[in-house]
């Protein structure tokens, strides 16, 4: 069961631009993670689900190394040729399900994991792995869809009734933020911080461009740092640390 989840998650994200059309929603989670990231500079990055590179090439620097990681190979390809030609060497890439590839344990500063547990056969077991993989003092920045928030319901709600329609192969993993923090609290990860959102109701992607729905939203929703009504939002992206134990 678990590599027939894994090919439907390759068909669908065979076809990227399923993922790329919705480019304001990856601005605002690569401004989102720049911003939790700050001045920081991460020696080793590992992005799982890294899609078109767009998140996390913006973090590699002269002096750092980054994993990209991806079970689809279109995408893989297009993050691939996003790489700076002077930083190439800096740059592995993985074209594996998660679960499968082989990382060294706690060999990550710094985890990225944006809209990939959704799309997991098992949630706990990505989170946990992610956990075993990450130094101490690392971090963690993770996003998901607040299936408890009255925002989340409907969207849920929706995604059901459209997935019954469209025959969707797979359905999507639904978990509260709740849920989403104990879990990763079991592991000994801390809450740092958090950026709540909407994205738009469906339809409105057509109507409107990139642009505009971005504007929209930053306008409704604020920064990270000024995250204005944030509790309207149910799209959330959290920032885990794992805290020092040596050095306290």
């Amino acid at each position: 069961m678990v590599n027939n989840r894994i090919d439907q998650v390759k068909s669908f994200f065979a076809q990227p631009e399923r993922y790329l059309k919705h480019n304001f929603n990856i601005r605002i989670r690569a401004e989102v993670v720049a911003g939790f990231v700050g001045d920081t500079v991460f020696e080793s990055i590992l992005d799982i689900g890294c899609g078109n590179g767009a998140i996390s090439l913006p973090l590699l620097r002269e002096h750092n190394r980054l994993t990209l990681l991806d079970v689809s190979s279109n995408m893989l390809s297009i993050a691939r040729s996003r790489i700076p030609a002077e930083l190439l060497d800096d740059v592995e890439t993985i074209n594996e399900d998660f679960m499968q590839a082989e990382l060294r344990l706690q060999s990550y500063d710094l985890i990225l994991c944006l809209g990939v547990l959704a799309h997991v056969d098992s949630p706990a077991d990505v989170i946990a792995r992610i956990a075993s993989l990450l130094k101490p003092d690392g971090s963690v920045i993770v996003q998901n869809s607040d299936a408890q928030h009255p925002v989340g319901c409907l969207f849920n709600l929706y995604l059901t009734l459209r997935n019954a329609l469209l025959r969707n192969p797979y359905p999507l993993n639904r978990l509260s933020g709740t849920k989403l923090t104990e879990m990763f609290s079991n592991h000994g990860l801390e809450l740092s911080a958090i950026y709540r959102y909407n994205l738009p109701l469906p339809g409105m992607a057509r109507v409107f461009t990139n642009d505009s729905l971005y504007e929209r939203t930053r306008r409704v929703y604020g920064t990270h740092t000024h995250n204005d009504r944030s509790w309207l939002g149910s799209e959330c992206i959290y920032h885990f640390r794992k805290p020092d134990t040596i050095g306290g």
